[in-house]
């Protein structure tokens, strides 16, 4: 396992505050949303944040057995590339440097780029770059988690 959970004061996992969706665009360029959903990851807060996936599409297999993701900071600008590579890593077979954080990671687990940086394959930042514009290429929804009776309310 590489990293540590992340857990709130009492060692349970805390909430979820957002969902990103990834996937088609559906109808006429986009204009019915997402379809089909491949994946979602899903941010959430305890002590630290953390992005987990859940997949619609049962050939995605991530990286390793990467089931966790923990950013450097909280809303850290990378978080989601990061996600996405880790979740979804066939999006972004055209890397070079995959093939080498792919053996690096074979038994992880989680990525902690906040408390566990040691653990992160040194050749990531290489493949985080490389995997840029490719990231730019996905169909990315997102939306906050409000509890109906708040969004009713306004």
């Amino acid at each position: 396992m590489c990293g540590i959970g992340v857990h709130d004061e009492e060692g349970l996992m805390a909430g979820f505050s957002r969902i990103y969706v990834i996937g088609g665009r559906g109808g006429f360029e986009g204009a019915d949303g997402v379809n089909p959903v491949l994946l979602q990851v899903l941010l959430g807060h305890a002590d630290r944040q953390w992005l987990e996936p859940h997949y619609f599409d049962p050939s995605i297999r991530p990286l390793g057995r990467l089931s966790t993701i923990v950013p450097e900071k909280p809303d850290a600008p990378d978080a989601l590339l990061d996600a996405c590579v880790a979740f979804f890593p066939r999006h972004f077979a055209r890397c070079p440097t995959l093939p080498e954080v792919e053996l690096a990671l074979a038994d992880c687990e989680r990525l902690d780029f906040n408390a566990g940086s040691h653990s992160i394959p040194k050749a990531w930042s290489r493949l985080r770059e490389e995997a840029r514009p490719m990231f730019r290429e996905l169909n990315i929804w997102q939306a906050d988690l409000v509890p109906l009776e708040q969004s009713l309310q306004k």
